[in-house]
């Protein structure tokens, strides 16, 4: 019964640094946002993006089947050693479900995308409404 208690310690704080790490992700986004160039706050989405894409290819990779086997063969009169090269499964033609995996891996994989470029929306817009305030002050002068 201690091993229980001492799993669900370490599951929650587990948890409670995953909430820390996610936290502080997008509040880096959003500082990243408020910069006076718009480029530094678009890095952090372009790499989930391009980590996404990664996702699918690897998907994609290996939706198709053929993937190869290497088999080992000893001739027992000789002792030789010989490899052979064999396809273990007959490359499959791409289908409907192979798509509809892709593009499901490409939503769920760009969810951490679409996070970061909600919170490089918000970090905008509080610039530019610094901005439009701080040109309503000059003009006020």
């Amino acid at each position: 019964m201690k091993f229980y208690g001492m799993s669900i310690a370490v599951t929650l704080l587990n948890t409670l640094l995953l909430a820390a790490l996610l936290v502080g992700v997008i509040a880096l986004e959003v500082w990243l946002a408020r910069r006076k160039s718009r480029w530094p706050g678009l890095i952090l989405p372009i790499l989930s993006f391009v980590l996404s894409l990664f996702m699918v290819l690897g998907v994609a990779g290996y939706s198709g089947g053929g993937a190869n086997a290497v088999m080992q063969s000893v001739n027992e009169q000789t002792g030789e050693v010989t490899w052979q090269e064999q396809p273990a499964q007959p490359a499959q033609k791409w289908t409907w479900n192979d798509t509809a995996q892709v593009g499901m891996v490409l939503l769920v994989g760009n969810i951490p995308t679409f996070v970061l470029l909600g919170a490089y929306g918000i970090g905008r817009e509080k610039l530019r409404r610094e901005k439009l305030l701080n040109r309503m002050h000059i003009q006020d002068l």
